[in-house]
Order: structure tokens, then sequence, then C-alpha cells
């Protein structure tokens, strides 16, 4: 084990929404020579090494000026103790002058600085945001095993690696986020599973698609095409070779029940967006060819993300036709309905036109009427997906209430904050339109109370109050020192500053007037 000894830190106090830096001692090691030791943790421990340093880059922020960074993130630069709990190092400080040689290594630098900036001194929040997201992958791949994640947390890490090397300008309601974000998976880990995850009952489908190929026998192949047969010494004696095989294999399959490859190519698209494999399992559906063809354009429109057209079928007609047929089997397909909808579904957004709204409409009152994500869905991320679309297709439609149904059930379900921002803004937005003023109110409280680091309902709130000429100016002023507790931020940024001016908002201190 590395040698532990005291460094000079920064620790952080939190007091009536601003925070305070103190000078302080830790005894312990750098994050990097933790990591050099080739020592496994739990991703529990990984998350929480991220949610400390991002709530330490937020502390710091707050107790600086409007611009400040802390310099220079990356694993030298971050001590943890016995006990586990991380620290910013005192880059100021000469006493961690050990660490600050390490860390002034070009061949460091170029790992965890930008390369642009690799030679410089100056640096921005941005940059620290960068070496954060550095911070990230580096102890992923040095801490966990490579499957370490599931496919949810997986796109989590990357929209939190995403929003860290695109940012800079809102560092701190990034790192606010990204907390959250890891708050959330935390309770997911914790929370028990009493359903079968829609992987494993894609699998246990899979398994008996692939146990009936193997009993129909190796006869169920993929016939000789025109190409093929043209490389032989008879060309046409090849095509009609092809034909004959496809025809002996239709009666085989017919003779020994339902052909799985169908099914199979629908499970490659839903289960791991594989197109090869699906296009491929497709292609060798040889009982319902029309069917698989029919599918066969939905999924090459969602591989190319645009509308296709195959063999003078487009991809338009190839929904209606799917959907008219999936009324008729109704009742066979009762427990497989997500997995022949939700290509329908997917493939309809693709165009922004009214004809394609309506269908997006269809296919998604039809998945909610049938609750199509019934033991697909453990966590409600299912359902959440299909009630957007089919919110965005009646919000386009111009069918405002019914979006705003949909919105209601949404924002019960979803876990990502700019998208739960959205929604909220939108469900004002449709209240406000149909006169709803009670509703409005209820929606805008809720907001600021659910997303209370959210800039934008804050300034939604706000207005509300400030514009309403019945509202005792002394609630108004009580409304905006909320908001500033809650977002200090709030007050320097421009929307602010021009709603104060508009309203006459006076800050003087801990004391607010508005309309003086």
């Amino acid at each position: 084990m590395e040698e532990r000894r005291d460094y000079a830190v920064l620790r952080f106090v939190d007091q009536n929404g601003w925070s305070y830096m103190v000078n302080d001692y830790a005894k312990g090691c750098s994050l990097m020579e933790y990591i050099k030791q080739g020592i496994r943790v739990e991703k529990e421990t990984v998350f929480d090494w991220i949610r400390q340093l991002s709530k330490q880059l937020e502390q710091y922020y707050r107790c600086g000026n409007e611009d400040a960074a802390y310099g220079y993130v990356n694993p030298y630069a971050v001590i943890i103790t016995g006990d586990g709990m991380l620290c910013l190092l005192d880059i100021n400080e000469p006493e961690n002058e050990e660490l600050l040689k390490q860390m002034k290594k070009k061949k460091l630098r170029m790992l965890f600085v930008r390369k642009e900036r690799v030679l410089s001194q100056k640096t921005e929040r941005s940059d620290d945001l960068y070496g954060l997201a550095k911070i990230m992958e580096f102890t992923a791949e040095k801490c966990l095993d490579p499957k370490a994640f599931t496919r949810k947390e997986e796109r989590v890490w990357k929209r939190m690696l995403g929003k860290c090397y695109s940012s800079g300008k809102n560092a701190i309601k990034v790192l606010k986020n990204m907390q959250k974000e890891i708050g959330f998976l935390e309770r997911e880990m914790e929370r028990p599973r009493d359903k079968v995850s829609a992987k494993k009952i894609l699998l246990a489908i899979l398994a008996v698609c692939i146990m009936s190929v193997v009993i129909i026998g190796g006869t169920v192949k993929k016939p000789e095409t025109k190409a093929i047969a043209a490389d032989q010494d008879q060309p046409e004696a090849g095509v009609q070779e092809g034909v004959k095989e496809k025809k002996e294999t239709k009666e085989v399959v017919e003779q020994n029940g339902d052909s799985p490859y169908l099914e199979m190519g629908l499970i490659y698209y839903v289960a791991w967006e594989d197109y090869v494999n699906s296009l491929d399992s497709l292609d060798k559906e040889m009982q319902e060819t029309e069917f698989s063809d029919a599918y066969r354009v939905v999924i090459a429109s969602l591989e190319e993300g645009s509308i296709q057209q195959e063999d003078g079928l487009n991809a338009e007609d190839a929904v209606k036709k799917i959907l008219d047929e999936l009324e008729k089997r109704a009742e066979k397909i009762q427990m497989k309905v997500y997995l022949y909808q939700y290509p329908l579904l997917k493939v309809s957004v693709l165009e922004e036109s009214e004809k394609w709204h309506r269908l997006t409409k269809r296919i998604g009152e039809e998945m909610i009427r049938r609750q199509a994500w019934y033991r697909w869905d453990t966590n409600g991320e299912k359902e959440c997906e299909v009630r957007k679309y089919l919110a965005e297709s009646y919000f386009k439609l111009g069918e405002n209430l019914k979006a705003a149904e949909q919105y209601e059930q949404i924002r019960k379900l979803e876990s990502n904050e700019e998208e739960l921002e959205e929604i909220y803004e939108k469900l004002q937005l449709i209240y406000e339109e149909a006169q709803e003023y009670e509703k409005v109110w209820e929606i805008s409280r809720e907001a600021v109370e659910v997303l209370p680091d959210s800039e934008r309902l804050w300034m939604n709130y706000l207005e509300r109050y400030c514009e309403n000429p019945e509202m005792e100016r002394e609630l108004c002023a009580e409304a905006v020192k909320k908001a500033i507790q809650a977002v200090p931020e709030l007050a320097e940024s421009e929307a602010f500053k021009q709603l104060q001016g508009k309203y006459k908002i006076v800050i003087d201190g801990e004391n607010i007037r508005v309309g003086e």
C-alpha cells in the first residue's frame, strides 16, 4: 500500500446558499498513487468518487469570483484519505511541491488537459470539467471490470462525460446535475428488482427462436442470390436453383410451424440495435415474406436515420401494412406487442410531417392502450419513451391538452433533469394557453421544488409572481430571496438583470424589495 502522508487540502462549508473554503490537512495519498496499485473497486465506489469531486468543484466555484477555476483537475490533485473520502489538493501550497512537480510533467498534462492548453498556464472552468471527464474515464478503465456498467448506467455515464466535454459557461449547473445523476444511479442499484428484465425476456424469446431453427434443421438458409449465381458457369441454373431451394425451404418451415426468423430480426433491433443481424434474419424469413419485407424497410430506415424505400415499398406504406396485419393477430402477439410495435414507433418519428405525426399518434395510443411495455420495463424507462413520442405527436398536431395528459404522466417517470425541465415548461405553456391558471401556478411551484437548481424554472416562477398586479410586493420579494438562496449565481445572470430592471427589484444584502 502507498504510504499515507499529510497534504494541504481544501475543505468546504455550506451555509445559507453560500460556500466557504477552509485550508486544512489530510492524511492519505493521491488518487493517481492509489490507482497505480492496481486495486479493483466496486462501481459504487467510483460513483461516490465522482459525486464527491463534482460537489467539491461546485463548492469551489461558489466561494470564488464569477469566473474562478480550480486550475488543473487530474488524479494527482485529488487526495484519498483512509476512510475513502476525497479532498482537492491545495495547489497554491508549497508543502505539496512533490505532487505539483508530477502534475507539471508534459506526459501527464497530455492526458488530462486539452491539446491546445498543454503549454498554456491559463485555465477556465471548461478546463476543470475536461479534467474531471478524463478522471472519470481513467478511473473506470483502471479500477472497474470492462463490463461493470449496465446499459442504463453506461448511458448516464456517457451523458455526464458529454456534458463535461462540451460545457464550461454554466459549470455549476453541470456539476449539480452530475451529482443528481449519480444519486439516481445509486438509488437504482439499491432498489429491489421484482420484475423480469426486458433483456432476459428478449433472450428467452431469442432462445426459443434458435431452438426452432435447430428443430427445423440445417435446411433453412438464405437462398442464393442472382449476384452469386452470376459467378457460376451457368448463371440461369444458379438462379433456378436458388428459387427451388427457397420453395423447398418454405415447405419445410410450413411443416414445422412458424418460422423464427421474423422475431429474431426484431429482437436484434429492439434489444441491441444490431441492424446487420436484424436485416440478415429478416432476409431469411421464408414463411411470411411480405411481413418481413415490410419490417425490412422499417429497420433499413432506422439504420440510415431517414425514410427508405425498397423494391417499390416505401416506409410509410410498410408501417401501415404492418399495423393492419398486427390488428388481425392481436391475440397471437399479446405478450409481444412491444417487440412488434417499437420499431414502428421509432421509424415514425424520423420524419417531420403531419402524416407521420398521425402515424406516431396511432402507434403510441395503441401501445399505451395495451400497455405494450408490460413485463419489458423494470424502471419505467420504456413507458416514458412511448409517452414522450405520443405527447410530441399530440403537441405537433395541435392537440395540446392530450399532450398535457401525457406530460403529466411523464413527469412522474422521467429521471433526466434536463428533460424534466423541458416537460415542466411545456406544461406551463399548454395550461397558460388553455387559460387554466391554477394549474400553471401548481406546475410552476412544483417545478422549482423538484428542480431547485434550475435557473430557467426559477425565472419562470419569478416572472409569474412579479407580473401579477394582485400579488403583494412583499411576497414577490420573498420569492426573489428564495430563488437566489437556491441558485446564488442566478443574481448575476443577464435574464435576472432584465427582470430586475423590469419590476424594479432592489437587492441590498439580504434585504430585497420589489416595485419601488
